[in-house]
């Protein structure tokens, strides 16, 4: 025996039929939703935007011209922008906005425990939210129960951001500047054992004159003497003399270089440019009153109405059985 028919017509009989228990199930899912709108606890999102600036426009080179003149753009690159992506979801960065944004007394949990720390942790994760856009700005936004935490996670988070970015950089200078600063120490000391050396052997040969041969268009005064051992003298002047000269202008070298290294690091060369700061949300996110209600009630439609027609379907097939 084949399925009974169950067309159009029969669908319309069945609502007739069931339209006041339809309109009540529709009904108190309209209400149900209006009672989770008003009990659930209000979350509030906060958003910042900013742009990733090109970090090689602070770079030495470009800084200070030492050579050819190339133009640089301003804004970062998407390399950069994929740096700024990956770092922001990055543990490092997480645990300090954390722990500057007092997670710990926001959510009552203790950051010092493991098992806290891992909480906190994935709290952060579950409410924070990063986008790009085709402008190659970046957008980072946090959804809180309070809308002063929400504004200022956001905006650690950036704070925290644009510190590590820039430490990736200057933590390279520095080590540049650090090796420098040694190498320089040791030229310093071989430059005072060099003079100690000059000194001993023109004050035993009084030889003053200037011998140098690095040293260009220098007129010296013809040597003289009748002491013996004073053309090794002079001989081991210029070669002394040479070394020296060389190694105090490599100092001269260094030391600009370390000026020039010290001067990229400099804290006042930001590398995010926040564009829109985050401020307390004025209302809550999410769906509104009206959009909960509708939802709700047309959930409670649907729900009613495929309910009796099943019904109606099965109580159809069960009397033709019989």
């Amino acid at each position: 025996m084949g399925a009974p028919p169950f067309d159009l017509i029969d669908i319309i009989r069945v609502v007739e039929k069931k339209f006041r228990f339809i309109l009540l199930v529709t009904g108190l899912a309209a209400v149900a939703g209006l009672v989770v709108f008003l009990v659930r606890p209000k979350k509030y999102k906060a958003e910042t935007r900013f742009l990733v600036n090109n970090p090689l426009y602070g770079d030495r080179i470009t800084l200070f011209r030492s050579m050819e003149s190339r133009w640089v753009d301003f804004w970062g690159g998407d390399d950069d922008l994929d740096k700024v992506t990956s770092l922001a979801t990055s543990d490092t960065v997480i645990d300090r906005v954390i722990r500057n944004s007092q997670f710990q007394q926001v959510y009552k949990m203790d950051i010092n425990d493991p098992k806290g720390h891992a909480g906190l942790m994935g709290i952060y994760k579950k409410n924070f939210n990063l986008k790009r856009s085709e402008y190659k700005d970046i957008s980072i936004s946090y959804v809180a129960y309070d809308p002063v935490v929400s504004a200022n996670v956001a905006n650690m988070s950036v704070k925290v951001l644009e510190e590590t970015y820039r430490h990736y950089y200057t933590a390279i200078k520095e080590g540049m500047r650090i090796a420098i600063s040694d190498k320089l120490t040791q030229i310093d000391s071989t430059i005072e054992k060099l003079t100690d050396s000059l000194a001993g052997i023109r004050d035993e040969y009084h030889i003053y004159s200037i011998l140098s041969p690095n040293r260009q268009n220098l007129m010296s005064s013809e040597i003289t003497g009748d002491r013996k051992g004073l053309g090794k003298a002079i001989e081991e002047i210029q070669n002394v003399e040479s070394i020296k000269d060389q190694l105090v202008t490599d100092r001269a070298h260094y030391i600009s270089n370390l000026n020039e290294f010290a001067a990229t690091e400099n804290s006042s060369m930001d590398f995010l440019k926040v564009i829109t700061r985050a401020v307390p949300p004025t209302g809550p996110t999410g769906p509104t009153l009206m959009m909960t209600v509708l939802v709700a009630g047309m959930c409670g439609l649907f729900f009613s109405l495929l309910f009796v027609l099943l019904m109606d379907y099965y109580r159809l097939i069960k009397r033709i059985e019989r």
